[in-house]
């Protein structure tokens, strides 16, 4: 529709009692998944030691999505989480689903594959060191909730379904956005940088990041952030930091907010981003997933950013009542 960049689907997250949680679950057959997965969901190693990272539940990271031929569990990530991962491993161990889809199309998924080989291959088949160049730290777990999906449906033998466009495709639609726009030159002329409109809440969002660091980290972040990328700080200061950030900004309201503030600045980048992909990734829930899945569970690993498109889909085509957002199974699907 028109107003692409403004559509919102409010559906008030709530704490499943014993028998919803029954209801919501029946068509999996997996009485107690819940104490199990409790019980058997994975810890992040201690390389990482993220005794800092913040790990109070976020609401809204993992919804449930009904419909008569199938539910489906959809988990909203942070790509360079590692802790997603864990989280995607464990809704896939509660659910034992027929059929995963993951935020991928062919070209990213074969690259991750190999990806995932060659470190397993140059580890020797345990965990990647804890030191390394800052880029090399930072981007150490990115695509971690997108490898989990696909090595974790595979063991449960689930159908893998890759529901993202081409990314060639999406590379081109944001190149063409930016040229409408005038590359950087146009956007830092464009009338929303330029009267001030964005700087409200720019400095609200950033103000709510802020608060909720680690009070070590609040206190001087720059440099902090700044003894990270030069690689001091200790062997792992820029992957500390980097996974301190993304639990931190695992949050649909911040989130929301700064897809609100790029849409300000530049709608059709969030266009080419964001809404056009939910309109290809939902059409594919309705065909492909729907398919695989055969009148069973289903789980669906998107970026946290997509959360609100395809909810708000799901809920136009089945009803509100059709989506649970903020799914709480006693904290478990909330770290």
């Amino acid at each position: 529709s028109a107003d692409v960049a403004s559509r919102r689907v409010v559906v008030p997250g709530r704490t499943l009692d014993a028998h919803t949680m029954s209801s919501a679950l029946s068509t999996m057959a997996v009485r107690g998944a819940a104490s199990r997965c409790l019980q058997t969901a994975p810890r992040p190693v201690a390389r990482a030691d993220l005794s800092s990272t913040p790990t109070v539940a976020r609401p809204g990271v993992v919804s449930l999505l009904r419909r008569s031929e199938g539910d489906v569990f959809l988990v909203g990530t942070a790509h360079v989480s590692e802790k997603s991962g864990f989280l995607v491993r464990s809704v896939i161990d509660a659910t034992n689903p027929r059929a995963v889809m993951v935020e991928l199309c062919s070209e990213r998924a074969v690259a991750l594959k190999a990806q995932r080989s060659q470190e397993r291959s140059s580890s020797g088949g345990g965990a990647s060191s804890a030191t390394g160049s800052p880029w090399e730290q930072m981007t150490r777990h990115y695509a971690a909730d997108m490898a989990a999906g696909l090595e974790h449906a595979e063991a449960h033998g689930a159908v893998v379904v890759l529901g993202d466009r081409r990314q060639s495709e999406t590379k081109r639609l944001a190149q063409d956005a930016l040229a409408r726009m005038g590359g950087l030159q146009g956007l830092m002329t464009n009338p929303a940088i330029q009267d001030g409109r964005v700087v409200a809440p720019l400095m609200s969002t950033w103000g709510r990041v802020m608060a909720r660091l680690p009070r070590e980290f609040a206190a001087d972040p720059m440099s902090l952030m700044a003894g990270g990328m030069a690689g001091g700080g200790g062997g792992n200061t820029a992957e500390k930091l980097t996974q301190i950030f993304a639990e931190v900004l695992k949050d649909r309201a911040l989130v929301r907010e700064m897809v609100d503030i790029v849409g300000m600045v530049t709608p059709d980048l969030l266009e080419a981003l964001l809404h056009s992909r939910d309109d290809f990734m939902f059409k594919k829930m309705n065909g492909e997933l729907l398919a695989s899945s055969n009148g069973g569970a289903s789980v669906v690993v998107v970026g946290l950013a997509h959360m609100d498109g395809l909810e708000e889909r799901w809920a136009d085509k089945y009803g509100p009542g059709a989506v649970t957002s903020g799914l709480d199974v006693g904290g478990i699907f909330g770290s």
